[in-house]
């Protein structure tokens, strides 16, 4: 459940006391003062509206207008270049050769240099618009609050959460009727044509983007270099740059839309980046890479921590009637190169998968963990055309290498500190779905087990599935045990094979690579480190050692 109540005061941040303003105690000017303004090449339709601070330095205000009622603290800093229309300007701050700041409030310490107009006339688009959060036409829409994470608004778009939309539409009212437009805290506004209706809160940036229209960007959010941004909110230190286009959407906290990247309608979880892709109508979850051109659409996949590789088309959510197709990606996926997935699709319980490069899978629900999902080397009697090879447990014995890096790697790349991320691979949940998915293959002996979908499983890949599953269950129940301190000594002797098993599983994955790539490549090995040098290696057989040792003892 959300926490609704915690997320209403968040939103509090958004507001500012203006009434504390130093600038609220500003006056008139005096016929001198402004004879003085009126030499530096200033100028107002009506004087009588425009008010400095007595601790303003005139000399500090060149060649600037100032249209209806504008209160200014200057103290420092620089007004140069400049209109102003119904202003608060609270120095000392920079505002230099900007064509038109209207119904703003300016606060200490920011810089606005050489934009076009910055205007305040409503509440940010983003406070109307909506995340189609898993399905296109809107069944799952779910409204944009500022400080919605990926959970909450996976939550909204499911059937549980429906019944409590109201109370996320009303957080959202009431922060805009009480939102006002303002340039926060040392934050950098430079070299755009059209800030409209956006809130650009403190050591924000937007340098040279296109237009940032109806937006929030909290503390540390940038927009730059021909970023577009529209109706959408920037979570904290989230970036959107090199002409990315985002639209009626969240960025989570750190994430970044790059390289012509478009996220449209969609929530991108923390630490996530999209790159020359797109996603539409999409919750996606954390740490999520989709560095290449490809296509997530109608996805519900708040578990993130997954990868799309380049061309993949996640997918067909449209059946020629209409676009109302979803897909549920597992936790931590792999979508290979050239994928494409036919949608409905319910890949939610089978984390950690990889789909083979190349494939056109067919719509289907999977149960199998850790997976992978290929061409077959020669069809079985009986299986129907359209059909691939399922592999239970696959990643785990022939890939273990790319479960325990990533494990290794999300704990490096996390930086979101506002947002709850779990980067736990071997976690309840999932150890929950590989027992499940065990106890299926003790209890089936045929190819076609419903819980593949559309896949088939040989009687081989079944007994390996078996074994491996009961491998991992039984190595992380040993660990939980050893951290408490109960392990008997034939469970500690069992717990140590376990350990050595999994250090030859990562080590025989990666040095496929190597040997593979040195007898195809001629210079293959001459210009890599040897694998042990590598830095996951390294931190990875420092770990085992660590681990043996104390098995040991």
């Amino acid at each position: 459940m959300i926490d609704f109540k915690a997320i209403a005061e968040l939103s509090e941040e958004l507001f500012l006391d203006y009434s504390r303003l130093i600038s609220s105690t500003a006056v008139s000017l005096d016929s001198v003062q402004i004879d003085k303004l009126v030499s530096r090449g200033c100028s107002s339709a009506n004087w009588n509206l425009v008010k400095f601070t007595a601790q303003s330095d005139l000399d500090l205000v060149k060649n600037c207008s100032f249209d209806g009622a504008v209160s200014v603290h200057i103290p420092g800093g620089m007004l140069q270049g400049s209109s102003f229309k119904n202003c608060t300007i609270e120095g000392p701050l920079t505002v230099v050769y900007t064509g038109g700041i209207v119904s703003m409030t300016l606060l200490p310490g920011s810089k606005v240099e050489y934009c076009g107009t910055i205007r305040w006339n409503s509440a940010p688009g983003a406070l109307n618009a909506f995340i189609n959060a898993g399905v296109e036409t809107g069944q799952r829409r779910v409204p944009v609050v500022p400080h919605f994470d990926h959970t909450d608004v996976a939550f909204l778009g499911s059937a549980p959460g429906r019944p409590v939309i109201a109370k996320a539409v009303s957080i959202r009212e009431k922060l805009r009727d009480r939102l006002k437009g303002f340039i926060g805290r040392n934050a950098c506004v430079s070299s755009c044509s059209c800030i409209l209706n956006t809130v650009v809160m403190k050591d924000a940036v937007i340098d040279n983007a296109t237009a940032v229209r109806g937006s929030i960007l909290f503390e540390g959010a940038s927009a730059v270099d021909g970023a577009l941004v529209r109706n959408s909110v920037l979570q904290w230190n989230s970036r959107v740059d090199s002409l990315a286009v985002v639209e009626n959407s969240i960025v989570g906290e750190c994430a970044t839309v790059e390289k012509h990247g478009k996220l449209t309608d969609s929530f991108l979880g923390a630490d996530s980046v999209l790159g020359e892709g797109e996603v539409t109508a999409s919750v996606v979850g954390p740490l999520t890479g989709i560095h290449h051109q490809s296509l997530l659409i109608a996805a519900w996949w708040p578990g993130g921590r997954g990868n799309i590789g380049y061309g993949a088309n996640i997918g067909s959510n449209h059946t020629s009637r209409l676009p109302d197709q979803e897909i549920r990606p597992g936790t931590g996926m792999f979508f290979g190169l050239s994928t494409s997935v036919k949608y409905p699709a319910d890949f939610s319980r089978s984390p950690f998968t990889v789909i083979a490069t190349g494939l056109t899978t067919l719509p289907q629900r999977v149960s199998f963990p850790f997976s992978l999902i290929t061409l077959p080397h020669k069809r079985p009697h009986g299986v129907p055309d359209g059909w691939y090879r399922l592999i239970p447990g696959w990643v785990l014995y022939q890939n273990l290498y790319s479960v325990l890096r990533n494990q290794w790697k999300y704990g490096k790349r996390l930086k979101a500190v506002h947002t709850a991320v779990d980067t736990s691979v071997f976690s309840d949940e999932i150890l929950e779905m590989v027992r499940d998915a065990k106890h299926i293959l003790e209890h089936s002996s045929s190819y076609s087990i419903p819980e593949a979908g559309k896949n088939y499983i040989t009687e081989e890949d079944r007994l390996k599935g078996i074994e491996i599953y009961r491998k991992c269950l039984r190595a992380t129940e040993l660990w939980k045990k050893n951290k408490t301190g109960i392990l008997s000594s034939g469970e500690t002797g069992e717990l140590l094979d376990l350990v050595r098993y999994a250090r030859t599983a990562v080590l025989s994955s990666r040095e496929k690579d190597y040997k593979r790539g040195d007898r195809t490549i001629d210079d293959y090995l001459e210009v890599r480190k040897p694998m042990e040098e590598e830095d996951f290696i390294k931190a990875l057989e420092a770990w085992f050692a660590k681990a043996e040792a104390d098995l040991k003892t």
